[in-house]
């Protein structure tokens, strides 16, 4: 595992889901699912499930892309360090039927409340927008654009303000 000392505050909250699935899996349809791991709690399964509907009016998924939600707070790729979220970078000989691959950590929303302060709807903000953020990477990488951090939390804020915009529970605390 590679360790970074600035990112203490991420391994403090446990390991971190490490992905550890074949880089390739062929599935043939484009679209974007979401895998749910036991112990993801039912609010977070609930509101990611609205939030991608939401998404596939809003991002054009070329490929199938599959998002692996899991209870832990941290994931990690196949390499780098841990992160609440991650987009896993195809490898160069992929083809368009493989899975493009997201990992996300729920158990995010318990360290934002605990350690954070965050209220729930908050806490749940966060984890929203880190999905939003991986999509926005998928995005440049999709358009043949270097994955890169510029102006990749504007786009996902953006996203996620648009869909809270519809639930005023969410859109308040979005708006905080």
């Amino acid at each position: 595992m590679l360790y970074d000392k600035k990112l203490d505050f991420l391994y403090a909250h446990g390991p971190p889901h490490r992905a550890r699935e074949p880089r390739i899996i062929r599935t043939g349809l484009p679209g974007f699912r979401l895998r749910f791991y036991p112990g993801v709690p039912e609010d977070a399964r609930a509101e990611l499930k609205a939030f991608a509907r939401w998404l596939r009016r809003e991002v054009d998924f070329r490929h199938p892309v599959l998002v692996t939600v899991v209870p832990q707070a941290t994931v990690m790729g196949h390499d780098g360090p841990a992160g609440w979220a991650v987009f896993v970078i195809p490898p160069a000989d992929h083809s368009p039927a493989d899975v493009v691959r997201i990992y996300l950590g729920a158990g995010a929303m318990r360290v934002m409340e605990t350690v954070y302060g965050y209220g729930r709807s908050a806490a749940l903000a966060k984890v929203l927008h880190d999905l939003a953020h991986e999509v926005v990477h998928y995005e440049q990488w999709r358009d043949g654009r270097p994955v890169t951090e510029r102006g990749v939390n504007r786009r996902a804020a953006a996203l996620v303000r648009r869909y809270a915009a519809s639930k005023p529970a969410l859109a308040q605390a979005v708006a905080a």
